[in-house]
């Protein structure tokens, strides 16, 4: 709307509200208010105002009081669909859930009068309105019934509109069903119904556009344009991924080439948003490509798997040593796509206004939250983390349980991630606790809406913090809290997990138990702890055994720490073995030539494993000897590491410290070899003046 319509809009506004104070009848009065929600209705198309939104829902309730359905049939469902109207604006803007139930009772009602058979053109426009609608609540609750629901109004709108009577009806309602597939593709719970669901969604979304000519309707061309990169990038989430993501960007640049920021400016937002979105997952599929490139290496990791794959090289000295994080270098493919991905994240933030346009407005803060922890993932600079959390925090300034739950939980997964990234470069504790509770909230909203894949995704993201937790926690009462809140969410996890469709996050999660129990072992020292931490790894193997040989070697040496923590209260000599035989299975992935520092620290746990051997039985000499054994070989190791990492001074660094780890093992083991002798020396001498 031009600014002068919008100013002739409130200039009216000004004078029907004066005229309220007039002296009038109640029909007078009734029509007076008819007029002010009409006049409401025109301003909130250019400027979505509460106050405007309410005052056109106040006007329009009050004229109902006059026009009943039995006296005024006509003009009340006239009333009934304009309040509808205002309540989906209000929707928009607050009380979510509420408004959309207020403005689908109103049209419904308006329907009883605009039959299709009298009143083709009402009755049509309705079931548009109403499909929109159904949309918005179908992400609220009951995803499926209101997706079908909206289904059924557009294609009762489209009974009416034809391409060629009304083309511009006819592809707005198009549009409309193509937004009500996408809705029940999300809802799919297989890949193949989503496939169809996303593939209808474009069919549709290409219909509507070639009702619009490009230089006559370039408003309508772009958003259309816009709807079918939203359809390609759905799509992208199940099938084709490159190639949808690449149909998704070519749709945007097309939408983009006929509109201008300072003419258009929200559809101009709109598009920059879905460009964005497009550049981002081409990214993720940019990073996957080069992981994949890359595997000898070993897969790049967040910093919270990172702990986790790390959790079994612990254990390497004589007593509990400490976790370390993995992470992996990668090219330039990815930040690029990163940085295209910000710059039109940023454009559309700087057109939607918190005051004006707050849902809009919160939606391009959190893609900038997303697209700030994408980059801070490779770069890891604590500023792009900051950045990231207060981006989310404005989005969750708006984004609530009650009025978008969806929404809520994408932008309490970002403060999530981005406090466990920030976790490792400051403030361990406090952004930890902090991503502790951003995961919480993140599995309530989770609960209102997810499908149960999504749901499983979040218990164990709660699983894996409340761990990271446990480990910085000092007093014992907290510590076993944190493990028992881990094992919970696991848990629930593994209620939805299956070996067969979902074998690798099943592998993970009960790599995720195996970190929580063995925790919680080193607390309550329960033998129980240790052989539940050992049943989880135990499960986790049986699934990588079929799918990575690296991940099986991983969970090898977690195995052998739980063994070993086992040994140390019951069956020291059985268990000791099973970890002995589980490091040596590690080795056959670990060898010297290709992880040479992973083979020296396991060369250290079964060195460990020999000297709680030595203490058992009588071979106490023999086990002690392939102690010193394991031990020189492993700082050997380390001292040819040091030599060749010079230059490097972290590596350097890093090879230096476990070599003198090493060495102060094997000078324990040598003390203990001839406190052993002498022992045995001392016996032999006894036994010799017994004999004479």
């Amino acid at each position: 709307m031009p600014d002068r319509d919008l100013a002739e809009y409130q200039r009216a506004l000004r004078v029907w509200e004066r005229m309220l104070a007039l002296e009038m009848d109640i029909l007078q009065k009734s029509n007076l208010l008819r007029r002010i929600g009409d006049s409401c209705l025109e301003i909130i198309k250019c400027k979505r105002d509460p106050e405007v939104c309410t005052r056109a829902v106040d006007a329009y309730e009050e004229a109902l009081q006059f026009y009943t359905a039995n006296r005024h049939p006509a003009v009340r469902a006239r009333i009934l669909r304009g309040l509808g109207s205002a309540y989906s604006c209000l929707a928009d803007l607050r009380e979510r859930k509420s408004c959309l139930g207020k403005a689908i009772s109103c049209w419904m009602e308006a329907l009883d009068f605009f039959s299709p058979a009298s009143f083709p053109e009402d009755y049509a426009g309705l079931q548009n309105e109403l499909c929109g609608a159904y949309r918005k609540l179908a992400e609220l609750e009951r995803r499926r019934d209101n997706g079908k629901l909206a289904i059924e109004a557009a294609l009762a709108a489209l009974s009416v509109y034809s391409p060629k009577d009304q083309p511009l009806d006819y592809a707005a309602a198009k549009a409309n069903l193509a937004g009500a597939y996408l809705i029940l593709a999300q809802a799919a719970g297989y890949a193949a119904d989503q496939v169809e669901g996303c593939r209808r969604a474009i069919a549709a979304y290409r219909e509507a556009l070639a009702c619009y000519d490009r230089d006559r309707h370039p408003l309508r061309y772009a958003a259309s344009k816009n709807n079918l990169a939203i359809a390609y990038l759905a799509l992208s989430q199940v099938e084709e991924r490159e190639d949808s993501c690449r149909h998704a960007l070519l749709a945007c640049q097309e939408g983009l080439s006929c509109i201008s920021r300072e003419e258009q400016p929200l559809a101009y937002a709109a598009l920059q948003n879905s460009l964005g979105n497009a550049c981002l997952a081409l990214a993720d599929e940019a990073e996957a490509r080069e992981d994949r490139e890359t595997s000898e290496a070993g897969p790049g990791l967040d910093p919270s798997q990172a702990y986790f794959r790390a959790g079994g090289d612990g254990y390497w000295e004589l007593e509990n040593g400490t976790m370390k994080s993995v992470e992996s270098g990668k090219g330039d493919d990815f930040l690029d796509l990163c940085r295209q991905a910000l710059q039109a994240y940023s454009q559309a933030a700087g057109i939607y206004s918190k005051d004006e346009h707050p849902w809009l407005y919160a939606i391009a803060q959190n893609n900038l939250s997303s697209v700030y922890l994408a980059i801070g993932r490779r770069e890891r600079p604590a500023a792009l983390s900051i950045k990231a959390i207060k981006a989310a925090g404005e989005a969750l300034s708006f984004f609530r349980l009650d009025n978008s739950p969806q929404d809520y939980a994408e932008a309490q997964m970002n403060l999530w991630m981005a406090h466990l990234i920030l976790a490792d470069i400051e403030n361990r504790e406090e952004n930890c606790s902090a991503a502790l509770d951003a995961a919480r909230e993140r599995l309530k909203a989770a609960l209102e809406f997810s499908q149960p894949l999504q749901l499983a995704g979040c218990y164990k993201d709660l699983a894996i913090t409340a761990c990271m937790l446990a480990d910085l926690e000092v007093q014992p009462e907290e510590k076993m809290q944190r493990c028992q809140e881990a094992i919970d969410a696991a848990l629930e996890a593994l209620r939805i997990y299956r070996v067969q469709s979902n074998p690798e996050e099943y592998a993970e999660t009960q790599t995720l138990l195996w970190a929580a129990y063995s925790a919680l072992a080193e607390v309550d020292g329960r033998a129980e702890s240790c052989k539940r931490a050992i049943y989880a790894c135990q499960a986790a193997i049986r699934v990588y055994d079929k799918i990575s040989l690296e991940e099986t070697a991983y969970a090898q040496k977690n195995l052998a720490h739980s063994f070993i923590s086992l040994a140390e209260m019951e069956n020291r000599a059985e268990n000791c073995s099973r970890a002995i035989e589980a490091w040596q299975d590690a080795l056959e992935h670990y060898t010297a030539q290709r992880y040479p520092l992973e083979h020296a620290d396991i060369l250290r746990a079964l060195a460990y494993a020999y000297v709680l051997l030595s203490q058992e039985g009588q071979e106490g000499e023999e086990w002690l000897k392939k102690a010193l054994k394991s031990y020189k070989k492993a700082l050997r190791i380390y001292q040819a590491e040091e030599k060749k990492a010079e230059g490097d001074e972290l590596a350097v660094h890093e090879a230096r410290e476990l070599g003198e780890r090493c060495r102060r093992s094997l000078q324990s083991c040598r003390a203990m070899m001839r406190a052993k002798k002498r022992a045995q020396a001392e016996r032999q001498r006894k036994k010799q003046e017994v004999k004479s």
